[in-house]
């Protein structure tokens, strides 16, 4: 396993030093599915990976290397615990399994750097400020509990972009990136999807 991840480092290494494109991007259009995992206070209410969730990103270059942009994404993460006896008060109780959901909306601006635009495979890092949406619903048979909210939102983010082909205008993208949001909407988010560049 080991010599495999380091094939794939020394071809990405080699692919980025060498493997040059006559063009540079000036604006960048991603469509991606995200999955994400829940970190700090989100985790406790719903732990599991989430990967029901979908990411649109858009990017002007201001520079080679500078660009500027939004991003919107989605991601609804649902959990459902088996029946078991919930007291409603001190003379009844009932007996029923427990589904929650969380659905997280984070919308924000973005500064990216593109640190080698001449490159056949590209990698970036990202900054950005925003909002987010966080609506947290419990089920319990035919009572229901919910809980909606606004955050300021950080994100850092870095990715690679990688052309179908020498000066193509498609290709795909990979990303890693971390949500921290004021009200608590925490996560740790991977993007995959496609690209379409403008030279």
């Amino acid at each position: 396993m080991k010599k495999i991840i380091t094939l794939a480092i020394a071809i990405l290494v080699a692919a980025t030093s060498f493997a040059q494109s006559s063009h540079r991007y000036t604006q960048v259009y991603s469509f991606n599915w995200q999955s994400s995992l829940p970190i700090g206070e989100s985790a406790a209410f719903i732990p599991n990976m989430c990967l029901n969730g979908a990411d649109f990103n858009f990017t002007f270059f201001l520079t080679d290397h500078i660009g500027v942009g939004v991003d919107f994404a989605w991601n609804l993460n649902s959990k459902q615990t088996p029946p078991q006896v919930y007291p409603i008060n001190d003379n009844a109780a009932i007996y029923a399994a427990v589904y929650k959901t969380v659905q997280n909306i984070p919308m924000k601006a973005q500064f990216k750097y593109l640190f080698n635009p001449y490159s056949f495979v590209k990698v970036y890092a990202s900054a950005g400020l925003g909002a987010t949406s966080y609506v947290v619903n419990t089920q319990i048979q035919e009572y229901q509990f919910s809980d909606s909210s606004w955050g300021f939102l950080m994100s850092p983010e870095v990715g690679i972009l990688v052309p179908f082909g020498k000066d193509v205008h498609w290709g795909a993208n990979a990303a890693v990136g971390y949500n921290w949001a004021t009200n608590k909407a925490q996560n740790l988010y991977f993007n995959l999807g496609i690209f379409f560049s403008v030279f």
